[in-house]
């Protein structure tokens, strides 16, 4: 808009327009432009988030993945326990107990090993730890939490014991809910004797 102000210096009159903005101008102009940074703030947040739930699902994924290969070749391959192992029947291949309110399973492994998967309290986490005679550690990281590690005990159509196993887990420090995923599988024995 023009607005067009009469100025008065001495005797004369001079006739100058000046050209500016109105109130009603700059406030619409101020809104706009909030606007337009408001909804590009809140897509660049949801677009940081949705990667960082991607990220976090990938790597429950990834660890379960390592989880179930470390585990399955080893169930796979455990043999009757022959009086090697304590707590295992001579002719038993697996036993599944109870310890922290959790399932943990028994076995002999291919190295004539007494091994023992179970869940353990690791600060904020519950890691899966995997003991060998008298050697033990953790295979998952800490920064994803087990929360459930069951293992079942069955036969299989040609008489094999069968486990299965279900874990759930989920990664630690991602408030999304999207990174928690839940897995199973059964694995038979294939030692023959």
């Amino acid at each position: 808009m023009t607005y067009k102000h009469y100025f008065t210096t001495g005797n004369n009159k001079e006739d100058r327009s000046l050209e500016g903005f109105s109130l009603i101008e700059l406030i619409v102009a101020v809104s706009l432009f909030t606007v337009i940074i408001l909804s590009s703030t809140s897509i660049f947040k949801m677009v940081i988030d949705s990667q960082r739930s991607a990220i976090a699902t990938q790597n429950v994924q990834e660890s379960l993945k390592y989880f179930l290969e470390v585990t399955g070749k080893e169930i796979r391959m455990a043999q009757k326990n022959e009086n090697i192992c304590l707590g295992i029947g001579e002719e038993e291949t697996y036993v599944v107990g109870q310890e922290n309110g959790a399932d943990t399973l028994y076995f002999r492994n291919y190295y004539d090993e007494c091994v023992k998967y179970s869940l353990v309290v690791d600060g904020d986490s519950r890691r899966f730890k995997v003991t060998r005679n008298t050697d033990s550690g953790n295979i998952s990281p800490a920064k994803i939490s087990l929360d459930d590690l069951q293992f079942i005990l069955t036969t299989a159509n040609n008489g094999q014991p069968m486990i299965t196993m279900s874990i759930k887990a989920h990664a630690l420090g991602v408030a999304l809910a999207r990174s928690e995923m839940t897995l199973q599988t059964s694995i038979t024995s294939r030692y023959y004797r």
